[in-house]
């Protein structure tokens, strides 16, 4: 049996966008005693610790792609990778739908 991961926040190691706004580049990351789940900019993680868990209910899925999407081409060189912001996507979508059973 699954049981809920809840998330802390800590310091982020390399350079990731932020899955929250999908604007600016991520300094935190929301994380479960396991993985890293959701990196944060520094704008989001200040949402997070007031609101939590709120400000990942606010996220829309085709919104954060395009706004990703936007990101990429206006960094094309720089990193993260496309493939490392594949990955951010699939941990942060495997974790919502593991937490959907519990609400």
């Amino acid at each position: 049996m699954d049981f809920p991961e809840p998330l802390y926040e800590t310091e982020l190691h390399g350079r990731r966008v932020c899955m929250a706004c999908g604007e600016k580049r991520a300094v935190k990351v929301l994380r479960t005693t396991q993985r890293e789940i959701v990196p944060l900019c520094e704008d989001c993680s200040r949402r997070w610790n007031v609101h939590g868990y709120q400000i990942l209910k606010r996220i829309r899925p085709g919104k954060l792609i395009s706004r990703l999407v936007l990101f990429k081409l206006l960094h094309p060189f720089q990193q993260p990778s496309l493939c490392r912001i594949w990955d951010d996507l699939k941990s942060f979508q495997a974790w919502a739908k593991k937490m959907k059973r519990w609400t």
